[in-house]
């Protein structure tokens, strides 16, 4: 499936023509997306929007710091669409001309930093091409390799940051007591035989040189029990400008989720333990921010506000299980949007092969509700798939068929798949009100594989086509596969760069991606949802009359069409293909229809022919129409019985009347 750029975006357009036929379609979902493998930095993306078409220049820079960057790369989409992509050079830059467009554009950062440092930061500005000097948006971000797994109660690292000016810097090492405080926690800053040791929750006043490398030592230590920790080192320079920053795990707390804040605002951090099948040991979750103190944290479960400044947020989540498994969910909302919601199982340690999932459902009311879960064997078949449902910790008993009863309120569902033999597999869990109504949770699960989940919501009945591309940045997925579906039921599939039409009604489907990435690490894709256009027909005759019991030929076209139906005489009647040719025998006037039918609905043309009587061709003994035979037989006929009794011969006698 490896395909250039620019083939892609031919085969898109070429796509986007022969499911419009010229015709402009309602795009319900345009995106482009950045999927990466659990061990590479996660990808930054950003977003602006322009009013008016004018040429920009996007300016990506490497910071440098701790370190350059091993490799630092940036794409930029219009919806659906890659419009140019770069690599910083030697210089630690990239220059990207963007061709002149209005709309709603989206920066995508990848890279990998120093194997060292594990951290870069960087920089984007978008300006004008005309004008460089008024910048229309600019970012600012780091990257950051996941650390491994680790049982490891001890952390430790070895980096370096740069200074700027000379003078006083204020190092802060913080002990975040997250979700225990720490047995140990030291930082060291170096150069040149020299030492400055940073003491634990101290703002520490240091005197450095300018545009100097300096090494810092980093080591800490997480009690026994619970065999887990978090801190923070913050390097501020005497403007107060931060030269390096980061939050570290140790132990059992699991890497960060980052994710982005738009602006600076209030936000609220929730955590729930639901208690099932059994409550968790221990549960935790915090936000940072940099490599300070954490701005909200929650060391049970429950809620805190916190104020988070605009920019990268990093949430952290810690849970044990006893002896059996628990499940909790951990969410991070603003007032109009949620940045970050998670649910997740806790295994035992002695876990097995099976895979366990757990999803969030709130029951309206007391009554009957039937919980469904599906293997779509899609792009493989589980081994096994089971699924229970609790509520305030208490299994809810099924029929046959996963209907339970149940009283208003939260409940959460746990699902126990088995992956396939080999590759990736896919399921749908749903609940429903029983014996009909409309699904409360309705979800699709990868098990295996790098997996996004996202809704899409269709506003009216009516055909649509869905279009997944590879958009081959860095390079071509080794595999990328798309599924939608609704109510647990599989309603089309693509696999690698296709499409399909399909007639939906209004709702909300669910998409579900599995893709694995190539040797980078890293690829993009896109989705274009449209609404497919009614089809278009042209139906013509070689002429309007032709004399009785010719042949007419007849010639026809159709765009947005999947097949055509045939009627209004012998020889024209059933199935014809969505263009072609035929010819037709006329032997009286004909109406002759054509309907085409789409994924946008149907259209019927309508053409007529005339049947014209053949003339008698002269003296010359030229063929002669039936119709006029026939009529001549009759007047003979006529004329014979009209015969006078003295015309008739011998024997022609006639009694009298």
């Amino acid at each position: 499936m490896r395909r250039s750029t620019v083939g892609l975006l031919l085969a898109a357009s070429a796509l986007c023509a022969l499911l419009t036929g010229g015709a402009r379609a309602a795009v319900v979902y345009d995106t482009a997306q950045i999927v990466s493998i659990p061990t590479v930095a996660p990808a930054q993306e950003y977003s602006f929007s322009t009013t008016t078409a004018q040429a920009l220049t996007v300016t990506l820079t490497d910071f440098q710091t701790p370190a350059a960057f091993g490799s630092l790369q940036i794409a930029v989409t219009l919806g659906d669409t890659l419009v140019v992509s770069g690599a910083v050079d030697t210089t630690h830059t990239a220059t990207l001309a963007v061709p002149a467009a209005i709309g709603n554009y989206t920066l995508h950062v990848i890279g990998t930093p120093d194997a060292v440092q594990g951290i870069g930061s960087f920089g984007i500005t978008v300006a004008p091409t005309a004008t460089p000097a008024t910048l229309i948006a600019q970012f600012s971000g780091n990257l950051t390799t996941p650390l491994p797994p680790s049982t490891s109660v001890t952390s430790t690292l070895t980096t370096n940051f740069t200074s700027t000016i000379a003078g006083t810097y204020t190092a802060t090492l913080t002990d975040d007591a997250f979700p225990a405080a720490l047995s140990l926690v030291s930082a060291l800053i170096t150069n040149d035989g020299t030492q400055d040791i940073i003491p634990v929750g101290v703002p520490t006043q240091i005197t450095l040189a300018a545009s100097t490398s300096y090494q810092l030592l980093l080591a800490a230590t997480a009690a026994a029990t619970p065999g887990a920790g978090l801190y923070g080192v913050q390097i501020t320079d005497p403007n107060g400008t931060v030269v390096y920053a980061r939050t570290l795990p140790v132990g059992g707390v699991a890497s960060a989720s980052t994710v982005s804040n738009s602006n600076a605002q209030a936000l609220t951090l929730k955590l729930t333990d639901f208690q099932y099948p059994a409550a968790l040991a221990s549960v935790a979750t915090a936000v940072t921010s940099g490599g300070a103190a954490p701005l909200g944290e929650l060391l049970t479960a429950g809620s805190v506000s916190l104020y988070a400044p605009a920019g990268s947020l990093d949430v952290w989540t810690y849970a044990a299980a006893g002896s059996e498994p628990g499940a909790y969910s951990a969410v991070l909302s603003g007032s109009s949007a949620t940045l970050f919601s998670s649910t997740q199982v806790v295994n035992p340690a002695s876990s097995s092969t099976q895979r366990t999932y757990a999803f969030a459902v709130t029951l309206p009311s007391a009554g009957s509700y039937q919980l469904s879960v599906t293997d779509f064997q899609f792009p493989a078949t589980l081994q096994a798939l089971s699924a229970s449902i609790a509520q305030n910790g208490a299994v809810l008993s099924q029929n046959s068929t996963g209907v339970f009863s149940a009283a208003a309120g939260a409940a959460i569902v746990v699902v126990s798949a088995t992956p396939p033999v080999s590759g990736d597999g896919v399921f749908d869990v749903s609940v429903t009100p029983s014996p009909t109504g409309t699904a409360l949770l309705d979800q699709t699960q990868a098990v295996g594989g790098t997996f996004t989940s996202q809704t899409v919501t269709v506003a009216a009945d009516g055909g649509y086509s869905i279009a997944l591309s590879d958009l081959a940045f860095p390079g071509s997925f080794d595999s990328l596969a798309v599924l939608l579906s609704q109510g647990g039921k599989v309603l089309g599939s693509i696999n690698e760069s296709g499409s399909f039409a399909k007639t939906l009604t209004a709702g909300t489907y669910g998409l579900t991606f599995v893709a694995t990435p190539g040797a980078t690490g890293y690829g993009l894709y896109s989705l274009n949802i449209a609404s497919a256009p009614p089809p278009v027909v042209t139906f013509k005759a070689g002429a309007a009359s032709v004399t009785a019991y010719q042949s007419v030929s007849l010639t026809w076209s159709s765009t947005n069409a999947t097949n055509c139906t045939a009627a209004g005489a012998t020889g024209w009647s059933g199935t014809e293909p969505v263009s072609g040719t035929a010819s037709v025998v006329v032997s009286a006037d004909l109406n002759l229809t054509l309907t085409c039918t789409g994924p946008g609905g149907s259209a019927k043309s309508t053409v007529t022919v005339k049947a014209v009587p053949a003339s008698s061709g002269g003296h010359g003994g030229g063929s002669m129409d039936p119709a006029w035979l026939g009529l001549l037989g009759a007047l003979t006929l006529t004329r014979w019985r009209q015969r006078r009794p003295d015309e008739g011969g011998a024997g022609d006698q006639r009694s009298p009347r």
